[in-house]
């Protein structure tokens, strides 16, 4: 049995757009500046601090009316993002300052100077903070090879560190499930790749987009049997059918987040345990750190689509936010750990 294909992307190229609006922000600003320096005699700090000012509120709005990603879970509130305008705008003034400072170069040479180096900090900020894609991620999920996950953990095939970390978080999980199975549950994992955690062979129904993945596991005992869907919120399982459901690294990709969590509710039986683990990913944490540089490296170096959509994550858990999640799909919590400083651990009741 066979997934529906997802669609081929018809899209703008999101570089395209990227530089697009950049050429023209930084365009505002550097006409700006220059008029308000030349003709209204204003000082070139106070003129550029305006300039880019005027350069954030267009990006602001370039980027809702252009290219709108929908995906992006986890907005600043308006407020905010003005805030962090004023404090971008102030420091672009100091830089402006500080290139004027540096062998007296004329205004237009050191505006342009001062309008590149912006321009490279805010590609970096830009593009780890907004370009995330589920679904394109999804696209590209579909068809890799059944053992990406374990190539993870292979310091031949990964650095030595991915290595330990994907090779360490696996252990993890399996432990975490060796402390709640019991011979005769009935086990799905929603999500689960070629479900690599399943070292002890437990009788594990998998679900999950990539049939070669899943075809792959039950070729090495890791699945008893599984099921093709690129809808987790419908998994074609039976009403209350199952006493432990897991779901690792997954929930962080889904764009229908709340119909997948009824979706588990809806086939565990009453009283069956859920087992989640997600990345304990906060704005500049370790994970969010790290993760965004490998990203950058794999997907614009190395030439990795799915990680040029930042592999798909577009929902982001700190404890607060996965408890919030939980117990408004009715489920409750009951332990919530946190290994490695950026693999959150969580069991919930139904």
């Amino acid at each position: 049995m066979s997934a529906e294909p997802l669609p081929h992307r018809l899209r703008y190229p999101a570089l395209y757009v990227f530089l697009l609006g950049g050429l023209l922000g930084s365009g505002i600003n550097f006409i700006l500046t220059l008029a308000l320096a030349r003709f209204c005699r204003i000082n070139p700090l106070v003129a550029f601090f305006a300039g880019t000012l005027m350069n954030e509120a267009f990006h602001h709005l370039y980027y809702h009316v252009v290219y709108v990603n929908q995906e992006i879970r986890l907005r600043t509130p308006l407020w905010i993002q003005g805030s962090l305008y004023v404090i971008v705008a102030a420091l672009a003034a100091g830089l402006l300052g500080v290139v004027l400072g540096l062998g007296h170069p004329s205004l237009w040479i050191a505006v342009l100077i001062s309008l590149v180096i912006l321009a490279v900090l805010n590609t970096v900020i830009n593009r780890i903070s907004t370009f995330s894609s589920s679904t394109l991620a999804m696209v590209e999920y579909q068809a890799m090879g059944e053992t990406f996950y374990d190539d993870q953990t292979d310091p031949k095939k990964v650095n030595w560190f991915r290595a330990w970390f994907h090779r360490s978080r696996y252990q993890r999980l399996t432990q975490f499930i060796d402390s709640v199975y019991k011979p005769g549950m009935t086990v799905a994992d929603l999500g689960c790749g070629n479900c690599w955690w399943n070292v002890n062979h437990y009788p594990v129904i998998g679900v999950d987009v990539n049939e070669n993945m899943l075809r792959w596991a039950k070729q090495q005992n890791r699945l008893c049997d599984y099921k093709i869907t690129a809808d987790l919120s419908k998994t074609g399982l039976p009403d209350q059918s199952l006493d432990l459901v897991i779901m690792s690294e997954t929930l962080e990709h889904l764009l229908d987040l709340e119909q997948t969590l009824a979706e588990v509710r809806r086939i565990l039986k009453p009283g069956g345990l859920f087992l989640i683990t997600v990345p304990y990913d906060f704005f500049l944490g370790p994970f969010f750190i790290l993760f965004n540089i490998n990203c950058l490296w794999q997907g614009y170096v190395r030439g990795s689509a799915y990680h040029q959509y930042r592999c798909g994550h577009i929902n982001h858990f700190t404890k607060a936010r996965l408890r919030a999640a939980l117990t408004a799909a009715r489920f409750a919590p009951e332990r919530m750990f946190v290994v490695n400083g950026m693999t959150l651990y969580c069991q919930a009741k139904k």
